[in-house]
């Protein structure tokens, strides 16, 4: 077994991941280092125990730089002292925060809720693409919401997508179970506006026009 590790005896030099904007805002996986030697760090996956850092893998910094040069981690410019009880997440701008859980959680439910808001607009307006994106920065920073995976859903079923429609009422059944995920997905379609009907010809429009046809559809 590892040895465990004082989070007051590391630092952190960097996150073992390479995002892309299309996944931001997101929580990341810190990578370590012993201040009392910087040539030893350590790797996910891990776990945390009353302030130590359990089950890590142990490498070499020849190997980090390897890691970040083929694009599976990224290092920072300068490292910092790691805290227990605190998280590391990356924003919007690419700006890594390191809070403490409470507060990275409290910061990301706002980006969450804003982006659900600024979705259900765009679906609302029927902007699918912008709802979609929005719907993803959502999802990012709180997974554990539902309405961003039914305005995803509502998007799949506005474009004839059954498949991707399933997919996210079975990432949802965990929190919501599917009728009731169903019943969101029929709101958020309800809530899109319809395209204006086309305007008529001009002329004078004769006082029984269109009178047979209706009688015919009752």
């Amino acid at each position: 077994m590892a040895t465990p590790w004082n989070l007051d005896d590391l630092e952190i030099v960097g996150y073992a991941d390479v995002l892309t904007e299309t996944v931001l805002p997101s929580v990341v996986p810190p990578v370590f280092r012993l201040k009392a030697d910087s040539q030893r760090a350590f790797l996910p996956p891990y776990s945390f125990n009353a302030g130590f850092l359990c089950n890590a893998t142990e490498v070499f910094q020849s190997e980090l730089d390897e890691l970040r040069d083929s694009r599976e981690i990224t290092l920072f410019d300068d490292a910092f002292s790691a805290r227990a009880g605190f998280e590391l997440w990356v924003d919007q701008s690419f700006q890594w925060r390191y809070q403490p859980l409470d507060e990275a959680e409290q910061e990301l439910r706002h980006i969450a809720d804003e982006a659900i808001r600024k979705a259900e607009d765009a679906l609302q307006k029927g902007d699918l693409q912008q709802a979609e994106r929005l719907s993803g920065v959502a999802i990012s920073a709180d997974d554990r919401r539902v309405e961003p995976l039914a305005i995803e859903a509502a998007i799949c079923r506005i474009q004839g997508n059954k498949t991707g429609e399933q997919l996210m009422a079975e990432l949802a059944a965990p929190v919501l179970e599917e009728r009731l995920f169903n019943l969101l997905v029929d709101d958020y379609c309800a809530s899109r506006q319809q395209p204006a009907p086309a305007v008529q010809a001009s002329g004078p429009r004769r006082p029984m026009q269109g009178v047979a046809r209706v009688r015919v559809a009752a």
